[in-house]
Formats: structure tokens, C-alpha cells, sequence
């Protein structure tokens, strides 16, 4: 892996609530309306008239192409079940492998869930983007980052899933510092 002062990596730390997730996706829209190239994916959620989510896509932030990667099953409905499809979500992550070798601005990775946690999912290919150097942001629940930190060995700048976080974050790696808000920082990102 790059040493301490070559990564370019930040974890975007969520809690579990839909609006707290959307600021990263938010946030890939901007720099995409910006003119920066993308790559990787981020996560959306479908949901019917009564509010129940129906399904998630994985998007492709580079062609816009969507993967369904999680359709709810009948007792998911009631509250009881989630049913990832583990095939499609080796298919999503396509744009984290196909950005080693586009060399887009940013790489986002809008999962690290209890599939990465495990070293499954999207994991090799999270991991394999942090190791060339590519600058990446990678959605991390609250209740992940001891799993994450490990994984990572602790050493990747940390910002809350808020919109100036992000700015902030992208605007000190264009201006060429690299913020570390890392698991063993002493400060603490100001809002």
C-alpha cells in the first residue's frame, strides 16, 4: 500500500439515515457538473408510493449505467429480510477496475458493507485503488470504521458524509495537502 503522505484516500463516514448517505452522491453530481471525471459508484434507492424501498442500483458514475444489486424480498418488506444479489454486486464493481486504468480525477465507492467488512464485495477493488494512488472517497458506515480501519491499517483521512466536508476534502487535495483525520489524529473535523 502508498505510504502515509501518497494517499489519497478519504473515508466518508455515514450514520444510518437516507439523507446523511445522499451528501456523497450529492457531492459526485457537483464535480461531475464541474467537468471532473469520475469513476467508481455510488448507491440509489428506489421507492414505491407508500414509502417502502422497492430496490438499490448500483450506478456507474463514469457511463450512468445502473445494476440492481439488492431487490427486496417479501419478508424484507414486512421489515425482516435484505437480499443482497451477490452476483450483480461483482458486476458493480466494474467502474472501480475499469478507473485503474482510465485514471479518472476522483474514484468514489459508495459501499463498504458487510460483504467489504469480510473482504468480500467490492473489497479487492476498493483496496486496489488505494494501493495505485488514485484519489478515492469510500462511503463507510459509523458502525464499520473499527472493520475499516483495520482493513486499511488506519492511515486514511476520515470526513463526515456532509456536503462541506466533501468540498473541503477535494479542495485540499487539489491544492495539493493531504488533511489526515485518521483514527489515531488528534483534531477533529470542524463543521
Amino acid at each position: 500500500m502508498s505510504t502515509e503522505s501518497e494517499i489519497q484516500a478519504a473515508a466518508v463516514v455515514f450514520r444510518h439515515d437516507e439523507h446523511d448517505r445522499s451528501a456523497l452522491a450529492d457531492f459526485a453530481r457537483e464535480l461531475a457538473d464541474s467537468g471532473c471525471r469520475l469513476g467508481g459508484m455510488v448507491q440509489v434507492a428506489f421507492f414505491d408510493e407508500q414509502g417502502r424501498r422497492t430496490h438499490i442500483d448500483s450506478v456507474d458514475l463514469a457511463t450512468g449505467d445502473h445494476i440492481m444489486i439488492n431487490q427486496p424480498s417479501r419478508m424484507w418488506l414486512d421489515g425482516k429480510e435484505c437480499t443482497l444479489d451477490t452476483a450483480a454486486l461483482a458486476n458493480a464493481g466494474a467502474p472501480l477496475r475499469r478507473a485503474l486504468i482510465n485514471r479518472p480525477d476522483l474514484v468514489i465507492a459508495e459501499k463498504f458493507g458487510e460483504q467489504e467488512q469480510s473482504g468480500a464485495g467490492l473489497a479487492d477493488e476498493i483496496l486496489a485503488v488505494i494501493a495505485d494512488g488514485l484519489p478515492i472517497l469510500v462511503l463507510v458506515p459509523e458502525p464499520a470504521l473499527a472493520s475499516w480501519r483495520e482493513v486499511t491499517g488506519g492511515e486514511i483521512a476520515e470526513v463526515p458524509c456532509e456536503a462541506d466536508a466533501l468540498h473541503r476534502w477535494w479542495r485540499d487535495r487539489l491544492a495539493g495537502t493531504s488533511p489526515l483525520h485518521t483514527a489515531s489524529s488528534k483534531h477533529k473535523e470542524s463543521g
